[in-house]
């Protein structure tokens, strides 16, 4: 049973031009997904000044730019939202960003949290990266060019749990009307040692004798997970060890909307590390949409016990 929802949506702004881009990325969220919250977060960064300089940073005056960043935030947040049925709610926090945005991911039960991930504005968006692993809930990264829509998903599998958990998002999706379709997609690392062999000349050959072994893991699969066999599935070969290239590069060349992968943890240490194929994925150079899709009934608990 698909229990997935983006009832509650958590954005993350960083008072950049992207800020407007993500405002209206998250009112087609909203509308799509007929979210009942909505909060748009923003962490001021906090310094300790030397004595010989406090009167510049006087209690007042940062009240004051505080105050003039709520206004700005407000009216812009506001009116995209005119209209809509779930009224936003601005954040406002001074500290670190990435401690802050996880607690007040958890302790809001945030469903979805969407982060920039900056292409041609200015700024690399090095928050998004950092915050994936920590975010006890699903994750999605958009660039300033993404569409507002995911009529074509691209779903990773590595035919484990995650891959599980990453399908019931696209299904999700697709039942909810932001997706038409979407497919699963394999990558199939080589050695390393046979790299050098191995060139565009040849690669048709190595996948042909690799069809069979990777048909044998997908019925596996599909069986073991109950997994609908109406779904597309293709795959690829790396010979570079390049997983998440592969993946992009494949997402690209068929004009897939959304990537969507699927990531567990082995260890209650570990759930603070994410898989280092969607941290790749989620690297600035890559410009199609990603959504990192957890256990949310693991990673609630760990957090949980985390912070309190």
């Amino acid at each position: 049973m698909n229990t997935l929802k983006f009832e509650k949506l958590l954005v993350c702004l960083d008072l950049t031009e992207m800020d407007d881009y993500l405002m209206r990325y998250a009112r087609f969220l909203a509308d799509t997904f007929q979210s009942t919250v909505v909060k748009f977060i923003h962490v001021m960064d906090s310094y300790e000044y030397p004595e010989e300089l406090s009167e510049l940073f006087s209690d007042d005056k940062v009240n004051s730019l505080k105050e003039s960043i709520t206004e700005d935030l407000s009216e812009r947040m506001n009116a995209l939202f005119d209209g809509s049925a779930v009224q936003p709610e601005l954040v406002l926090e001074e500290g670190h960003t990435i401690e802050h945005i996880v607690r007040h991911a958890d302790k809001n039960k945030i469903d979805l949290t969407v982060l920039g991930k900056k292409i041609d504005f200015e700024g690399k968006g090095g928050v998004g990266k950092k915050i994936i692993g920590l975010i006890p809930g699903t994750v999605l990264l958009v660039t300033e060019t993404s569409p507002l829509h995911f009529n074509k998903i691209l779903v990773r599998t590595n035919f484990a749990q995650p891959s599980v958990v990453a399908l019931q998002a696209a299904a999700y999706l697709k039942e909810q009307g932001a997706a038409e379709s979407y497919e699963l997609h394999h990558v199939y690392k080589l050695p390393y040692n046979y790299f050098p062999v191995v060139d565009s000349k040849n690669m048709q050959k190595v996948k042909a004798r690799l069809s069979p072994v990777i048909e044998k893991s997908y019925r596996r699969f599909i069986e073991k997970f109950k997994v609908s066999t109406d779904i597309p599935f293709a795959f690829s070969v790396n010979a570079k060890g390049d997983e998440a290239q592969s993946i992009y590069d494949y997402a690209k060349k068929n004009s897939f909307d959304l990537v969507i992968s699927g990531t567990s943890m082995k260890s209650s240490f570990a759930m603070l590390i994410t898989d280092s194929v969607s941290e790749k994925l989620a690297d600035e150079d890559k410009n199609v949409p990603l959504m990192i899709v957890k256990d949310q009934k693991k990673f609630t608990s760990f957090f949980s016990a985390l912070f309190n």
